[in-house]
C-alpha cells in the first residue's frame, strides 16, 4: 500500500508577524460520510488493514455501510487475502455485525474449513491517544481476534482531535509499519528554519492541538503588543 501513500499539507497564517501553522496529514483512502449513531463513526471513512506475517494473510476492514469496499466484494466487512494462494475469503459480513460498547463482532455465512462453524471476526477496542490501527491477536476455532487501541473507545473526548487520518504504511515486503507513535498529541514538531520571523510547526496524520495553537497565538499577540 506504500505506493498509495500521499502527503497533504494545510497551511494557515495568523497575525501580521506571518506566523504560520503547517499541519501534515499522511493518509491513504478517504470516503466522506458516516453513520452518526455509531460510537466508532470516526473510523468509518477509511478502509483499514492488518497483516499476519506468520500466515501471510492480509485483512481489510469495511466497518460501516459507507466505508470503502474490500476485495471480497459487497457485503463483506472483513476480507482475508492469502498471499500464498492469492485467494480472498470473507471472514465477517456487514449484515451480520454485532455492536457492543467496546467490541464489534462480524459473523459470516462462510463455512470454516474442517469445522462445522462459520468464519467470524471479533474486534476489541481499547482507549488510546490516536486513531490507532487494528492488529491481529490470534485466530482460534475459526474466530479472528483483533485488538484496536483508539481514542474512539475512550469514555471522554480527551484525545479526540479536530482531524486525524490513518497512520500506517506497508513496505515492499508486506510488513506493516505503525506510524502512530510519531503523532504529537499536545504539541507539534518545530521545523528548523533560517527565517527567525516565522515559526513552522508540523504534525503527522493529525491536526495540531488546540492547546499549542492557542499558545502560539498568545505569543504572536505579545510580539505585536511590543
Amino acid at each position: 500500500m506504500g505506493s498509495l501513500y500521499k502527503i497533504y499539507a494545510e497551511v494557515s497564517c495568523k497575525s501580521v508577524t506571518a506566523l504560520c501553522i503547517l499541519t501534515v496529514f499522511a493518509y491513504f483512502s478517504v470516503t466522506e460520510g458516516s453513520d452518526d449513531s455509531l460510537w466508532f463513526q470516526d473510523l468509518c471513512s477509511y478502509k483499514w488493514e492488518a497483516i499476519d506475517q506468520d500466515s501471510q494473510m492480509k485483512y481489510t476492514f469495511k466497518l460501516c455501510d459507507d466505508s470503502p469496499e474490500t476485495k471480497c466484494g459487497p457485503g463483506s466487512s472483513v476480507c482475508a487475502h492469502s498471499n500464498a494462494t492469492n485467494t480472498d475469503t470473507t471472514v465477517g459480513e456487514l449484515s451480520l455485525r454485532g455492536i457492543s460498547q467496546t467490541v464489534l463482532d462480524f459473523n459470516s455465512t462462510q463455512r470454516c474449513e474442517g469445522s462445522s462453524n462459520n468464519m467470524q471476526t471479533s474486534i476489541s477496542f481499547i482507549c488510546g491517544k490516536t486513531m490507532g490501527t487494528p492488529e491481529l491477536v490470534t485466530v482460534s476455532e475459526c474466530v479472528h481476534y483483533f485488538e484496536w487501541r483508539t481514542y474512539v473507545a475512550c469514555k471522554k473526548d480527551k484525545f479526540k482531535p479536530h482531524k486525524e487520518v490513518p497512520c500506517y504504511a506497508f513496505d515492499p515486503n508486506g510488513k506493516k509499519h505503525d506510524l502512530n507513535p510519531l503523532i504529537k498529541i499536545t504539541d507539534g514538531y518545530l521545523v528548523d528554519d533560517s527565517d527567525d520571523e516565522q515559526d513552522f510547526y508540523i504534525n503527522i496524520c493529525r491536526s495540531l492541538s488546540e492547546f499549542l495553537f492557542s499558545i502560539i497565538i498568545l505569543c504572536a499577540q505579545s510580539m505585536i503588543a511590543v
